[in-house]
């Protein structure tokens, strides 16, 4: 990186580190609210129940405004796993008594509670798990997370902790954070994990921005490791072994595409250091439609939408089952000779949305590939199984049938996906009685489904 490029980078990072690093009265709030949640915890919980406060705050790299606190109550092996998630819920639910406070049950491995707390106006999980001092004995996947926190701690210089936080804002405003299945981004631990191994924010955009498949992080020894088997041992290309646990991979989680999208950004802020990075693709919000209804133009493609309701449960459970049929309808769409440019599935609130883009064409007739006309037996069987074709050829050695499509256009197949004619159910969703909306969305339909479209579409830099 060059000396100029060098300056102006830290220029940039000493500007956002003042928008978003906790003031010291938030920080003064937050250790005052963990104290009060965690005597209002002593009180309820069996003494052999240790207390422990891991995730962000304590560490020291949560952004301002996002002090949300996660408690672990580290149960000894002696109990049971069905224990420690009764009891677990049971005394979270005691903490919960002035008016206005709430909890909801949360599932991850196992159950945990979300607390309100009113009175505090803070947001709490209280997460039941096993004390452990070695990975070996880990029961439940939370076991491990007190000893991340252990780790993290350890390893982090303060000027380190505040370049997690500029790192995680990088990945926010990107829309690269999270590691919710739906986004398939960055971690905050990952997060935490690649400061460690670089030794500085800046160090780690200059090296991704010089990625090359497979990476290979060892953060532990602060090594890139030279062993391809790891490819195949974890199915990723992308692989950051977790400190605490060498069988996992921490980078499990972060989609190709996403990592692709970070080596992009990391190529264009190390030629040119710029705030706009940290501030998003710049666009207003009352311009989505305006910029999709420009793109659906400009592009002369159609836009289909099938929409069809979702069941109130977790994203995490929806999300996989909707990209499922996104992908079945797609297929199904391809194999009857149509192209389709973008498929985009989104969620929003209860609607659940297969969007397609793809140029307006009719097929009155397609061409059908066969096998090579030197297979005898396929040969025959494929004629005998296309005795409606309107034209038989031979194309290098490969017979075609022309025959009349079952659909002259995407829309006319698309109309019997959402009538429920070709596709039957995927456990929690089902698109019969869903409906087919061209070049529009339902009028009822969120903001954020325009947002991530026109950032699927790459379009959010349009301002």
């Amino acid at each position: 990186m060059k000396a100029d490029a060098e300056k102006a980078a830290r220029a940039v990072f000493a500007r956002e580190l003042e928008e978003v690093k906790p003031t010291k009265e938030e920080l003064k709030e937050s250790v005052y609210n963990i104290n009060q949640l965690t005597s209002a915890l002593k009180k309820a919980v069996a003494k052999d129940v240790e207390i422990r406060v891991v995730g962000s705050v304590v560490r020291g790299t949560h952004l301002r405004g996002e002090s949300d606190i996660d408690i672990f109550l580290l149960f000894p092996k002696k109990y049971k796993r069905d224990r420690i998630t009764k009891e677990g819920l049971d005394y979270a639910k005691r903490i919960v008594r002035e008016k206005g406070d709430s909890y909801e049950v949360k599932y991850a491995e196992h159950p945990y509670t979300r607390v309100y707390l009113n009175s505090l106006g803070v947001r709490a999980d209280v997460v039941p798990a096993f004390k452990i001092d070695n990975i070996e004995d880990m029961i439940t996947a939370v076991d491990r997370s007190p000893m991340h926190a252990d780790f993290v701690n350890k390893q982090l210089s303060d000027r380190q902790r505040d370049e997690v936080r500029l790192l995680k804002y990088l990945l926010k405003r990107q829309s690269l954070y999270g590691a919710e299945v739906m986004t398939s981004g960055f971690s905050g631990y990952l997060c935490e994990l690649l400061i460690i191994h670089y030794g500085s924010l800046l160090n780690l955009l200059e090296n991704v921005a010089d990625f090359k498949l497979p990476v290979l992080i060892d953060p532990r020894n602060r090594a890139t490791i030279n062993d391809k088997s790891l490819v195949k041992r974890f199915n990723s290309q992308f692989v950051v072994i977790d400190p605490v646990d060498k069988d996992r991979n921490v980078a499990a989680g972060v989609s190709m595409e996403t990592l692709g999208k970070f080596v992009m950004l990391c190529r264009a802020f190390t030629v040119k250091p710029s705030v706009a990075f940290f501030h998003g693709r710049g666009f207003s919000s009352s311009r989505v439609k305006g910029l999709l209804a420009s793109f659906i133009k400009k592009s002369g493609l159609d836009m289909y939408v099938v929409s069809t309701r979702v069941p109130d449960k977790s994203e995490d459970i929806v999300w996989p089952q909707l990209r499922k049929v996104s992908e079945f309808v797609l297929n199904t769409v391809e194999r009857s000779g149509f192209r389709v440019y973008f498929s985009i599935p989104i969620i929003s609130g209860r609607h659940g949305l297969l969007v397609f883009f793809a140029p307006s064409e009719k097929l009155v007739t397609r061409m059908q590939k066969g096998p090579s006309v030197f297979i005898r037996k396929a040969q025959e069987e494929f004629v005998k199984s296309h005795p409606r074709s309107i034209a038989m050829t031979v194309r290098g050695e490969t017979i075609y049938a022309l025959e009349k499509n079952k659909y002259e256009s995407i829309e006319y197949l698309l109309r019997d996906v959402a009538a429920g004619r070709i596709f039957g159910r995927r456990k929690d969703i089902t698109l019969k009685g869903s409906r087919l909306m061209i070049n529009t969305l339902p009028k009822d339909c969120a903001e954020d489904a325009y947002v991530w479209l026109l950032e699927d579409l790459g379009l959010l830099s349009e301002s």
